[in-house]
């Protein structure tokens, strides 16, 4: 195996900042807060394990769409996030279903 600093990681880390900031902008400073405050204006408790696994994926799903979203003139739409919301939603309806039976 060979040695990798961790200046070498570090350089790598801004190299890919640099690349995926080229890519999807600042979704992430710019509209994601605004999506999900618009989502749930009066706020948001959380308290159990079952409640972080639902918003945890449910937030993910929101970053993906934010992503696309702010691609959407571009040729290259980045059909990935697309796959990737299609996959956190089936995740997301598992953990539901889980949630759904532990109620009954």
């Amino acid at each position: 195996m060979n040695k990798v600093s961790c200046e070498d990681i570090l350089k790598q880390a801004i190299q890919t900042h640099k690349e995926r900031g080229a890519v999807y902008g600042d979704a992430y400073l710019e509209q994601h807060g605004k999506v999900m405050k618009a989502l749930f204006p009066n706020g948001l408790v959380l308290s159990s394990a079952d409640d972080f696994n639902r918003f945890g994926t449910f937030n993910m799903i929101v970053s993906k769409m934010t992503r696309y979203a702010n691609n959407l003139r571009q040729a290259n739409t980045h059909i990935d996030s697309l796959h990737d919301m299609g996959v956190y939603s089936f995740m997301l309806e598992e953990i539901d279903r889980i949630w759904i039976d532990k109620q009954e």
